[in-house]
């Protein structure tokens, strides 16, 4: 039986076709749709690691998607998903030093699934991490 396709992935899904039909920079645009999608997916819930993992799952999945939809190669947009997916954990208020990690998983176990280039998109996925990681802990040294 077929998992039925959740909100948030049905939602970037969505997004994705939208942008590419109205001719934006998907690589660009995609930043914006997974930041937004992770942020309100997880400001109305309590962000839990598995809430976490599975919002950044379910972005990456919607991402994924919407670009075989339009033609895309999925890992071309790999790099800016997962920006915004942690940039979306981080501005939702979670605490991004324990919740990021979880989040980036996920985004690269999904980006996996997606096509030939996994050493590509998964090394992508972890510099965006640790960059994350990196600022995430000047900024709360700081505090």
């Amino acid at each position: 039986m077929e998992e039925e396709e959740s909100k948030v992935t049905q939602a970037v899904k969505e997004a994705v076709i939208k942008a590419a039909k109205k001719g934006e920079a998907l690589k660009v645009k995609v930043g914006e749709i997974t930041r937004e999608a992770v942020k309100k997916t997880l400001a109305e819930t309590e962000p839990v690691k598995e809430k976490v993992k599975k919002a950044a799952a379910d972005t990456m999945e919607g991402v994924v998607q919407g670009a075989k939809e339009v033609g895309v190669k999925a890992e071309e947009l790999t790099k800016k998903a997962v920006e915004g997916i942690i940039e979306g954990t981080k501005q939702a208020g979670t605490k991004a030093s324990e919740f990021v990690k979880y989040a980036a998983e996920a985004t690269i176990e999904t980006a996996k699934k997606a096509g030939n280039e996994v050493d590509e998109v998964a090394t992508d996925a972890l510099k965006v991490l640790l960059e994350g990681v990196k600022e995430v802990f000047k900024k709360e040294d700081k505090k």
